[in-house]
């Protein structure tokens, strides 16, 4: 590069600065150039401020820097900072919040970390999660806060953002948090881990077997150990990515061990900080007892759980075949049920079970749990983990069709099920109740003519009603399909499609509001439970009031009012 372009600017440089190296402050004159299309005549002041500053002593520059006036960067979310932000103020929300004892410049000091999110005031809206360290231990950072962070700094290590609360930041909490801080080497019961975050669990080892994971990049797999301990309160999966030397029925505790949620399921990872040691407590039960009341109801399936135990009668079974890799295979599945509702059951070898003799009662032992289009599925792995019963431990019960009533906060507040009946007061009927026509491929809702996949498609007709139903604690999406739909409103299909043929689909909608809005019903079918909330398909509904005239009769007797 010349510097002929630049020397009237660089001898105007080296005026003020005259230790400045000549090539160097041409340099600069065209990199503001090149990189900025600053010319060199503006760029003149800021090349000789730099250069001032190179040339000043550290402690005129830090006095220097004391005289600025401080800037504070406001900002909604997360995505808003960048790697070089020093005086940030957000509201966020405290997801996890872990204490550990760590070295720092050859002194020990407690460092508290964790997760954070944006954007805390929108339910349903975006966020965005980063870590964060707190280096002045801070007591307003309670799992579940809102908090106000002002003088927070970002910090960046390998590409990843997180954010320091400095010994300076001021939190000011907004909302107050309700769950627990997870103080080092204080166990927590099973039953009452946070769903992400380091903690110290007391258990006795049920199950445990080596595994494999594949690395993504063909390179090569990973030995780890799959398995799952239990205390008094409960019992959870834990996967090990160092070697696990433990047996089944050895209580031991594990201090700084990561809680991950896989899926739906919440586990225990144990890594090379993890310190796992043989531990003795006379409260905790023998593994004989814990396993008996670890085992599940279908009503307590997550999908991603492993090494489950459950009692369930099979309903219906069949075989099915496939093709891979030129060879034929075959696998078994099923329908399942307890009282407690109804899942699906897939097996990969041929169980103990006469197909043509069914209903069958059956003890899984091992198995897994993954969902199918909202419905939990138990995989069995090998014949087994299946041991058919000579009885049924809740009697005898038709589970062929049986529906487990469940109000619905519980229904809202677990994960999805089948086979359930729940009862709700009706608070909203969607404009798009009624008449609708599916995609004859796909049976999706065409809108205005046209499928999502598969274009434009005449369709097949169809009814549907959507509800919202409340009950004083949870509300839940309802959609009604055909048959539930005729049934709530009393008419056949022909008559709901004259009506709205006459009348039109806005004043048919009206007529539903006019009749249901205010009032309970009850419905069958299942739920599908996500992070958009709680859905139920109905295949079945009624109105369940009770005559008013009644209902006060019955008042005043018990309160003794005339």
């Amino acid at each position: 590069m010349s510097d002929e372009k630049y020397e009237s600017h660089v001898k105007a440089v080296l005026a003020e600065c005259p230790d400045a190296n000549p090539e160097e402050v041409a340099a600069s004159f065209a990199k503001y150039e090149n990189e900025f299309y600053i010319p060199p005549q503006d760029a003149l002041r800021s090349v000789i401020r730099n250069f001032q500053s190179s040339k000043e002593a550290p402690s005129a520059r830090a006095e220097r820097q004391q005289q600025q006036p401080r800037v504070t960067k406001k900002v909604e979310k997360l995505s808003e900072l960048s790697a070089n932000d020093r005086d940030v103020e957000i509201e966020v929300e405290i997801i996890s919040h872990n204490v550990r004892e760590q070295m720092i410049r050859g002194e020990e000091k407690t460092i508290a970390f964790g997760l954070l999110e944006d954007n805390p005031w929108d339910e349903n809206g975006e966020r965005t999660r980063w870590e964060y360290k707190d280096w002045g231990s801070n007591s307003n950072l309670a799992p579940g806060s809102v908090v106000r962070l002002e003088g927070a700094s970002v910090n960046e290590y390998q590409g990843r953002m997180s954010l320091n609360i400095n010994q300076s930041t001021r939190v000011a909490v907004i909302r107050e948090g309700t769950r627990p801080i997870v103080v080092p080497g204080e166990a927590i019961e099973i039953n009452q881990l946070p769903s992400e975050g380091y903690v110290c669990v007391t258990g006795r080892v049920l199950a445990t077997r080596p595994d494999q994971i594949v690395k993504r990049d063909g390179s090569g797999s990973i030995d780890i150990v799959r398995g799952r301990i239990a205390d008094n309160s409960g019992a959870i999966d834990f996967l090990s990515w160092e070697p696990f030397e433990y047996a089944v029925g050895d209580l031991i505790k594990i201090e700084n061990t990561q809680v991950r949620t896989f899926r739906d399921n919440p586990e225990l990872n144990f890594g090379r900080t993890t310190k796992i040691e043989i531990y003795h407590d006379a409260s905790v039960a023998s593994v004989d007892e814990l396993k008996a009341n670890s085992v599940l109801t279908i009503s307590q399936f997550k999908n991603g759980s492993r090494d489950i135990e459950a009692i369930v009668q099979v309903t219906e079974l069949q075989q099915r075949s496939f093709t891979r890799d030129g060879e034929e295979r075959f696998f078994w599945t099923g329908q399942v049920a307890d009282p407690t509702g109804r899942c699906r059951m897939s097996a990969w070898q041929e169980l103990p079970i006469d197909m043509g003799n069914l209903p069958v009662t059956i003890r899984v032992t091992g198995v897994r749990i993954r969902e199918w289009q909202g419905i939990p599925d138990i995989t069995v792995d090998t014949s087994g983990q299946v041991e058919v019963l000579d009885a049924a431990p809740w009697g005898e019960v038709d589970l062929s069709a049986h529906v487990a009533e469940v109000p619905l906060n519980e229904l809202v507040n677990s994960s999805s099920r089948v086979g359930i009946a729940t009862e709700g007061i009706v608070v909203s009927i969607r404009e798009d109740s009624g008449l609708i026509r599916r995609c004859t491929e796909c049976r999706r809702v065409l809108r205005d003519g046209f499928c999502a996949n598969h274009d434009r498609n005449e369709g097949n007709e169809d009814l549907r009603f959507r509800l919202v139903i409340d009950d004083g604690l949870s509300t839940a999406s309802l959609l009604l399909n055909k048959d539930a739909s005729m049934a709530l409103c009393g008419m056949t299909y022909d008559d709901i499609k004259d009506q709205i043929t006459a009348d039109g689909q806005a004043d048919f909608v009206q007529g539903l509001r006019n009749k249901f809005l205010g009032r309970s019903i009850r419905t069958t079918g299942r739920s599908i439970v996500d992070e958009q909330g709680a859905m139920i398909l109905g295949d079945g509904a009624s109105k369940t009031d009770s005559d008013a005239s009644l209902m006060v009769a019955e008042v005043r007797n018990k309160w003794g009012v005339n």
